[in-house]
């Protein structure tokens, strides 16, 4: 009679819940998806009435039994789901963090998600409740005043609304888009600028094609110029990187060098990894809300957009597809379909279906993708995801920062990690949207 969550806010974004409101039907995640399939059907009786309309109990009279849901299993794994929370939470609060996060992990062999934690979150047990120290410091600056700042304050006063009734539909309007916003799987259903994580697939692509070796050299004085742009592109590193070899370069996270990496390759190859990576088209992950990026039109590409590209900037995708298209330069090249729902089984305890790991495309080769591993190794050893490196384990991955548009502080920061290096068993990308600057600019 009531849905129950006994894991808490555990995976709830991919989880979903019941809302009672409307028939106990499945509200997001895997609850919405799957509505048909863990609903079953009500049990019900069928009788005849004479002209009347009294039913004729005793003449006819057919039962139909209710039938029971399936169930499903999942992928999650509730322990790396528990880290992935833990870890992700503790970065809000250490970093103040304006606008939540993610944190996906992924065994890039088979597309199976083994955690995905987003930030904020809620008790799918009480979905109306918000617990976001962030959302309810929103909430409570709306309904103190800061109402005449809401967008549908000024649309109400527009349309005719008295001052009193637009406040009531700005609080009103806050208090839905935070609800909105707890619920939604930002992860698959909202898209970003993915940063220098997307170097990975740059370096993956310029590999491939041999327009770059590991003995290659790349020269950064700090900037580089770009025709047709009239401002120099910077570095994170003012002062330049100076000469460095390819896997430095990587390791340095080195704008300059990835714009010539991008102008080796040229804007038709560049494009033509962006589709074969995926950045065009949706995972097909079992979930519902799922978004395809911004991306520039081939006709339309341009010179200045291969060199803003080639460092992941000014175009967007989602992060399973940032996920996704990241595993395939580390698995051996082979693109694959991620998903959640490992098997469903019926009320008996038959198994109705078993979701095989399901290959795209290759879109790299076995010798690449090595390669690849081999640099991104570096990036952690010594580079600049130094900080991910543990005593004991060899891990590979490549940092992020992404300077949106929002604001000149407004920044998205993320990390792709996997490992073992030699033989990654599972990748996983965090970031943070909107962390406190140590300094301003």
């Amino acid at each position: 009679s009531k849905r129950y969550y006994p894991k808490g806010s555990l995976a709830s974004q991919v989880v979903g819940w019941v809302n009672p409101n409307v028939d106990n039907t499945g509200a997001y995640g895997i609850e919405a998806q799957y509505e048909s399939v863990l609903s079953g059907e009500s049990g019900r009786v069928v009788t005849a009435r004479d002209g009347q309309g009294t039913e004729m109990l005793y003449w006819f009279e057919d039962y139909f039994d209710a039938t029971d849901g399936d169930s499903l299993t999942l992928t999650i794994d509730s322990t790396i789901q528990a880290f992935c929370e833990s870890i992700l939470k503790k970065g809000v609060e250490q970093f103040d963090v304006e606008d939540g996060g993610f944190c996906i992990a992924m065994d890039p062999n088979t597309g199976e998600i083994l955690a995905w934690a987003n930030s904020p979150t809620f008790d799918p047990n009480s979905p109306w409740t918000v617990t976001d120290p962030i959302l309810n410091q929103y909430l409570e600056d709306v309904q103190s005043g800061a109402y005449t700042k809401e967008e549908a304050y000024q649309k109400a006063l527009e349309a005719g609304a008295t001052a009193e009734e637009a406040k009531e539909e700005a609080i009103s309007k806050a208090e839905t888009n935070v609800l909105y916003e707890q619920w939604a799987n930002r992860s698959v259903g909202t898209t970003y600028e993915p940063g220098s994580t997307f170097k990975s697939v740059v370096l993956a692509a310029a590999l491939e094609e041999g327009v770059v070796t590991e003995s290659d050299h790349f020269y950064c004085p700090g900037y580089i110029r770009v025709e047709g742009w009239s401002q120099p592109i910077l570095c994170s590193d003012r002062d330049g990187h100076e000469d460095q070899d390819l896997a430095k370069a990587v390791a340095n996270s080195c704008n300059p060098a990835f714009v010539m990496i991008g102008q080796k390759l040229g804007a038709e190859k560049f494009y033509d990894y962006l589709e074969d990576f995926g950045f065009l088209e949706k995972t097909g992950i079992d979930l519902i809300g799922e978004e395809v990026g911004i991306i520039w039109p081939r006709d339309s590409f341009t010179n200045v957009d291969l060199a803003a590209a080639s460092f992941g900037q000014r175009f967007t995708t989602t992060p399973i597809r940032m996920l996704t298209a990241a595993s395939a330069v580390v698995n051996g090249g082979h693109l694959m379909q991620p998903y959640v729902v490992s098997q469903i089984t019926a009320a008996d305890g038959s198994v109705v279906q078993t979701t095989q790991p399901t290959e795209i495309r290759q879109v790299i080769s076995e010798q690449t993708s090595q390669r690849c591993r081999t640099i991104l190794e570096k990036v952690v050893d010594g580079g600049t995801g130094k900080n991910a490196r543990v005593e004991g384990y060899r891990i590979g991955g490549k940092t992020g920062s992404s300077q949106t548009t929002y604001g000149e502080d407004y920044t998205i920061v993320s990390f792709l990690g996997f490992a073992p290096a030699d033989d990654p068993q599972v990748v996983i990308l965090l970031a943070y949207d909107a962390p406190k600057p140590a300094s301003p600019g």
